[in-house]
């Protein structure tokens, strides 16, 4: 008998409300499409209700048969061959899309449930037995990373932090009794792939069982941030409005009136955050400046920010409604004016985030989230046990007019607000700027010390990348004074010299380490910073408590 053969079947689940298979399909796609797939017959081998849809592309000649057929003459005549196969299977009141080929790419993704092998992954994987993760952070810095171990190990060794990344892809194997061991390494996406025999019984039965396990599961403690982002339909009213309140918070004067959110608890939602940020598939070394074109309209960004972008936008003579989101398109180029990146909506540069303490809402990578109410609620409740100094310590307000940026002597307001509120005070030394060194790098203990022991490191607050320096500067001083004796002796004695009263207190540090913010209007610290300013502050908070340093907040109010 001939052995039956395994191939990988990439699988993505449709929505409920697909009433027709041809609604699963792309426009072009559908029966009275320019590029209409074929139902293939079928015999008893398929499930009943199953169809298959097929379609061969001729995609032209390839670069490399143009660019070498001077000198290998047979190569005029080859061109390339795509074949895309969907097969459609019912899997109890459901329906997956069973994709081979460029199969995948005839979906219309509106119909396709977005995360759902990443959430029978959250359910299903042996932390203990992964392959690959790949993810992106949500924050300006937008670092994206992917880690594989060929051998199968376990979730720590990857020395990824999950909560804060946007996981778009886990390799990994299931635990005993999930689903049928022979699976080996499931690919979890959007779709969820694995290797079986061609058998599309046991295709069906297989993805029965995932279905169960993601509608009676509870997610695994390790991964359940992968589930706490809800992806939002594209076609949805709720994205609409969301794309309006980004559009006035982009462009602000510049948007239509259109672009004002209908919907009163949409338009009531704080910006949290908003940055530009470039699709995974750029190479940043190539890039020599970003294109921007809006209809006619072209300009150039020179650096990765909102504000470079508003500039390279300042001269296109439209206004800009919710449809720019998507009408304007982004495209890295070289030095020679070569594209460094495909051409792709402004959309999918941005990173957003909105919302109020009931429920916040997160771009990114051209897609929106909801954050899980569940997640957001305990990790408000983690932060909440951060003792709050801000009375105790009674630093004062921050001038927004005296302490601007940069002075006449090119002081950053930072620095000055921290020399103010020292001067005349027994309790406060200022030792912003006053470095010292620890194996070659130089190091600020603290921006001001307290006479109670705080080392308070103060920012204010402008950007989520502006705090994640900041509670990675807290951390690392009070490491480097635990560490380092010579460091130690150092700031012991900077501190007797300048205050010979706190030498008691600098003596006994590390005991406190304290993050003081400026904000402006009635922001509340931490309950109304970024979420993934919240997740690296708790992170944060933990390590120092770690190593038995008590973490503190200061509010700081700007005026």
């Amino acid at each position: 008998m001939a052995e039956v053969s395994k191939l990988r079947f990439n699988c993505y689940l449709l929505r409920e409300d697909i009433t027709s298979p041809q609604e699963a399909f792309r426009v072009q796609y559908r029966s009275n499409g320019r590029s209409p797939l074929q139902e293939l017959a079928s015999t008893a081998g398929a499930p009943e209700g199953c169809k298959a849809f097929f379609a061969s592309k001729t995609d032209g000649e390839p670069p490399w048969a143009r660019s070498l057929s001077q000198t290998f003459p047979k190569l005029e005549s080859v061109r390339s061959l795509s074949h895309r196969l969907v097969i459609l299977l019912p899997v109890g009141d459901r329906t997956f899309a069973v994709c081979f080929g460029y199969g995948s790419s005839t979906l219309d993704w509106s119909h396709v449930e977005a995360n759902f092998g990443l959430r029978f992954a959250s359910r299903s994987y042996n932390t203990l037995a992964l392959n690959e993760i790949r993810s992106r952070r949500i924050d300006p810095s937008a670092r994206t990373q992917s880690v594989q171990i060929p051998n199968r190990t376990s979730l720590r060794d990857f020395d990824i932090e999950l909560e804060g990344e946007f996981v778009r892809r886990v390799v990994g194997e299931l635990d005993a009794g999930v689903e049928d061991s022979e699976l080996g390494a499931v690919v979890a996406t959007d779709s969820v792939a694995f290797k079986v025999e061609t058998d599309l019984y046991q295709v069906q039965r297989i993805l029965g069982r995932m279905l169960e396990t993601v509608s009676r599961n509870d997610v695994r403690e390790d991964l359940r941030f992968i589930d706490s982002l809800e992806p939002l339909r594209s076609k949805d009213e709720l994205t609409t409005e969301l794309e309006k309140l980004l559009t006035v918070h982009l462009f602000d004067t510049r948007a239509t009136r259109q672009s004002t959110p209908q919907d009163e608890a949409v338009a009531g939602l704080d910006p949290y955050l908003l940055s530009f940020a470039p699709p995974d598939d750029l190479t940043i070394e190539n890039v020599h400046a970003i294109r921007v074109k809006h209809g006619d309209d072209l300009g150039y960004m020179q650096e990765m920010r909102i504000d470079s972008l508003l500039e390279a936008t300042s001269p296109f003579r439209k206004s800009f409604g919710r449809s720019a989101l998507k009408d304007i398109k982004v495209m890295a180029v070289d030095s020679d004016g070569n594209p460094a990146s495909h051409e792709t909506p402004l959309k999918n540069w941005l990173i957003f985030e909105a919302g109020s303490e009931e429920k916040r809402y997160l771009l990114t990578l051209g897609k929106w989230f909801a954050l899980a109410e569940s997640y957001a609620r305990q990790l408000d409740d983690d932060l909440s046990g951060i003792e709050d100094v801000t009375e105790h310590l009674a630093l004062g307000d921050w001038d927004i007019e005296r302490h601007k940026e940069k002075d006449d002597a090119n002081r950053s307001g930072e620095t000055r607000f921290n020399a103010e509120v020292s001067r005349g005070r027994e309790d406060l030394v200022c030792l912003d700027t006053d470095t010292m060194s620890s194996l070659g790098r130089q190091i600020e203990a603290c921006d001001i010390f307290h006479a109670g022991g705080y080392l308070i490191h103060v920012k204010k607050y402008t950007d989520s990348q502006t705090l994640s320096h900041l509670f990675s500067q807290g951390y690392v001083a009070a490491q480097t004074l635990t560490a380092d004796l010579d460091y130690r002796r150092d700031f012991i004695d900077k501190v007797k010299y300048l205050k010979p009263d706190l030498l008691s207190a600098a003596e006994n540090a590390p005991t406190k380490v304290t993050y003081a913010i400026a904000v402006e209007r009635d922001r509340s610290i931490p309950s109304s910073l970024p979420t993934f300013s919240k997740v690296n502050l708790r992170g944060f908070v933990q390590k120092l408590r770690r190593m038995k340093v008590q973490p503190s907040l200061a509010r700081i109010q700007m005026r």
